[in-house]
């Protein structure tokens, strides 16, 4: 039996999800759509998205077992970013994500490795990392390209983009701009590339 690897990046609106092979080999990257009846009240509606999550999450570990003959072994999340200004976008971000990682859990048997939003950038982008030592200490800083720092998800997009060319994006309508969960997609890659590296499938 084959042993997989899922990495998933969570918003209450998309939730990229990136599967690799135990050698590090991507074999699809995926969205999945939250879209919340409207006859259901606003405090619930992150329940009835988890409840959405919750069966393509079932329906998903049958047919990696079914159709790919294998088993998720490990699965890495990528947490929240706590940038916002909106302390309630905040506490539904962190909020829907515990959710989330506790179906998980309950549905593979074992608990999700959390990568913050920093490391997974900063190891899947070293070419963005500068490293110094003050006062004899290592610090690496991560940087990006003043075109990109109100952008950060454009670049991590574009780089996925030529890593792995096969991938099928969804654009604008008579546009070559990305749709928003494109980046929800490569962020799930750039959380699954992190969670290899800390694993030791690549180096």
């Amino acid at each position: 039996m084959e042993k997989y690897i899922w990495s998933l990046d969570i918003s209450t609106t998309n939730i990229g999800m990136a599967l690799w092979t135990n050698k590090g080999k991507l074999i699809e990257l995926k969205h999945l759509e939250l879209k919340s009846d409207k006859n259901t009240p606003v405090e619930n509606r992150d329940l009835y998205k988890a409840e959405i999550f919750k069966k393509y999450v079932l329906e998903y570990k049958d047919r990696v077992l079914h159709e790919l003959n294998g088993e998720i072994t490990h699965i890495v999340v990528e947490e929240p970013l706590g940038g916002s200004n909106n302390a309630n976008t905040v506490s539904l971000l962190y909020g829907f994500n515990g959710i989330c990682r506790y179906i998980l859990s309950t549905i593979f048997g074992l608990y999700p490795i959390k990568i913050s939003v920093y490391e997974s950038r900063k190891l899947f982008c070293p070419e963005l990392v500068t490293v110094t030592y003050p006062k004899g200490v290592k610090k690496e800083t991560l940087s990006f390209p003043p075109e990109y720092r109100k952008e950060k998800k454009l670049y991590i997009w574009k780089k996925v983009c030529k890593l792995e060319p096969q991938i099928e994006w969804f654009y604008k309508r008579n546009s070559d701009e990305p749709k928003p969960m494109c980046f929800d997609m490569s962020d799930s890659y750039a959380v699954g590339f992190a969670g290899l590296k800390q694993l030791g499938v690549i180096k």
